[in-house]
């Protein structure tokens, strides 16, 4: 009876299966170039891409001269805390159910209550 070959596989091989062994040194948590990229990716959507499309849609709206700038029309709105230290995450949620996740600083959510006080309607 014959022993089955030893086929050798190539490191690539091995971590696309996910059978790699780790190099001295590294850790699960150390992101990969790749990760890294698409960390650095979904920060600029988030910060820079996203308010700029925003801004620029709501900007081709028709208003009056001198009307104050349009702005997003939402239902309802919500606070949670963040997963970032320091931050609380703001859901703006529209008629059509979807959801807008705002993410902000203690210091701006605390001004934001402040002046959202101040703005509401007192109760009779």
């Amino acid at each position: 009876m014959k022993k089955p070959s030893r086929a050798s596989i190539s490191p690539k091989a091995k971590a696309r299966s996910g059978t790699a062994v780790k190099k001295r040194g590294t850790t699960a948590a150390t992101p990969t170039a790749s990760a890294k990229k698409q960390r650095d990716t979904n920060v600029a959507i988030a910060t820079e891409l996203a308010p700029a499309v925003a801004i620029a849609l709501l900007d081709k709206t028709e208003q009056a001269p001198g009307a104050p700038a349009p702005a997003l029309d939402c239902l309802a709105a919500g606070v949670t805390a963040s997963e970032d230290d320091g931050k609380v995450r703001v859901q703006l949620m529209f008629e059509n159910g979807a959801v807008l996740p705002v993410e902000m600083s203690v210091d701006a959510g605390a001004a934001l209550s402040k002046r959202l006080v101040h703005e509401l309607p007192k109760a009779k």
